[in-house]
């Protein structure tokens, strides 16, 4: 099992070409595969390829890659620019600006977006010529970032069955007050009936009739069955090799429904604080969950 949470990173080198290149790739869970790709914007075609890559590791999530190439005397491509070009641009811009009565002041981010457009690409190669080099540091980082997703994964693995238990137990606590549920109702009746002085023997049809209507309305067995066969299936899940995050999430709701269920059939306190522990703690299964692959 895997988190959607992790980071990794590689690089390699373009002997031929005398560039270091170096990947960065970021995860965080989301409900779909969504692929985000920062390499030169010269590479054109390079952000396809990247999922392409990513596939092979992600089902879902939210994933930044991160794509920086420098020489091998540290010019950093993709983040040069020509200074001379910007200055032009810049006096050009401001001309243009008061003629037409208005004030310029260029910020940061418009110097960032000017930067961008005016990047000094000269020198870097297309990148389908260095995609050997690419792909060894890309590699690289999803290796790296598979083995910390694998290691949380295990950690959430280990909580999560922790909590599982947990509601296993409930589970067992609330069949065991289920079935004294029928007797103390018939307890109370009786007690009630007396103090009405209107004893009535316990093999009355009235009473019987009372007993059967009440021991139907508050019969949990079904929810009980069920609980018991979701948390199995839970551990299966835990235990695979698959991407099950959203089998789980959607698990998680059938566990809340059979929860309400029991809670809304039942009036014994005990059953009903039960419910409540059960509910706390699905919550914060269903919050690891969302993390879960």
């Amino acid at each position: 099992m895997k988190s959607m949470t992790g980071y990794g990173s590689g690089s390699s080198q373009a002997a031929k070409e005398n560039l270091q290149i170096e990947v960065e790739i970021t995860s965080v869970n989301r409900k779909t595969l969504d692929a985000f790709v920062s390499a030169p914007r010269e590479w054109s075609g390079l952000d396809q390829k990247c999922t392409e890559w990513l596939k092979s590791s992600f089902q879902r999530g939210r994933v930044n890659v991160h794509i920086k190439v420098t020489s091998t005397e540290g010019v950093q491509y993709g983040l040069t620019w020509d200074a001379q070009a910007m200055d032009e641009t810049l006096e050009r811009l401001k001309a243009f600006a008061e003629s037409r009565g208005l004030t310029f002041t260029p910020d940061a981010a418009v110097l960032v977006d000017l930067a961008k457009s005016l990047k000094d690409s000269s020198g870097l190669p297309d990148w389908t010529d260095i995609q050997e080099a690419l792909q060894a540091a890309f590699n690289q980082a999803l290796s790296d970032i598979d083995s910390m997703r694998a290691s949380e994964g295990e950690a959430l693995k280990q909580d999560l069955l922790e909590r599982i238990d947990l509601l296993d137990q409930l589970r067992s606590q609330i069949e065991t007050h289920a079935a004294e549920a029928v007797s103390k109702h018939r307890d109370a009746l009786l007690d009630r009936l007396k103090q009405l002085d209107l004893e009535l023997d316990i093999n009355d049809e009235r009473v019987l009739k009372e007993l059967a209507i009440f021991a139907d309305r508050s019969d949990v067995s079904e929810e009980i069955t069920r609980l018991s066969s979701h948390f199995e299936q839970f551990r299966e899940f835990l235990n695979s090799d698959e991407a099950t995050g959203r089998k789980m999430d959607f698990l998680c709701q059938e566990i809340h429904r059979e929860f309400n269920t029991t809670g809304s059939k039942s009036s014994q306190i005990e059953i009903t604080r039960a419910v409540i522990e059960g509910k706390n703690t699905l919550e914060r299964i269903r919050e690891q969950v969302q993390n879960v692959e």
